[in-house]
């Protein structure tokens, strides 16, 4: 009987420290995990540049483009810190934000470049749904959620 409660206690007393160890590792994993996700934003000045690019615009819209792009960046930040939020919830605000930018920049461009940014966002769509499709596939996930860029 003494044998076996030292037994059990060495047993107890291993998962504990096992649990203690790991804790901080996964702790770590999830703290640089959310590096990742933030530092995937994309900063609202390299996007300018990059628009301006693409799109050839002009100083003007380039002036008005990055306040709504930096506006946007926040607004992602704040719903995908948002914790309270399901994550359909965080979706829709997020879909929402991303076409209520859309159209604040649609406003700003002349007729080609509207084609243009159009264009751009079809290939983000289509490129977003093979990642989630490859995610689907190598991970086993079934029914992955594309994302609306």
């Amino acid at each position: 009987m003494m044998l076996r409660n030292k037994f059990l206690s060495l047993a107890i007393s291993a998962v504990l420290g096992i649990g203690v160890a790991v804790a901080p590792l996964a702790a770590q994993d999830a703290a640089q995990g959310n590096e990742t996700h933030q530092r995937r934003q994309p900063d609202p000045k390299k996007q300018v540049e990059r628009l301006s690019k693409r799109l050839n615009l002009t100083d003007d819209q380039k002036t008005q483009l990055l306040p709504i792009l930096t506006d946007r960046r926040q607004q992602m930040q704040s719903i995908r810190q948002d914790t309270s939020l399901s994550q359909q919830d965080r979706r829709e605000k997020i879909r929402s934000v991303m076409q209520d930018s859309n159209t604040k920049i649609t406003a700003l461009l002349n007729d080609d470049q509207k084609q243009k940014y159009a264009d751009m966002q079809k290939q983000m769509r289509e490129h977003g749904r093979e990642r989630n499709q490859h995610r689907g596939s190598s991970t086993g996930a079934e029914g992955a959620a594309p994302q609306n860029q």
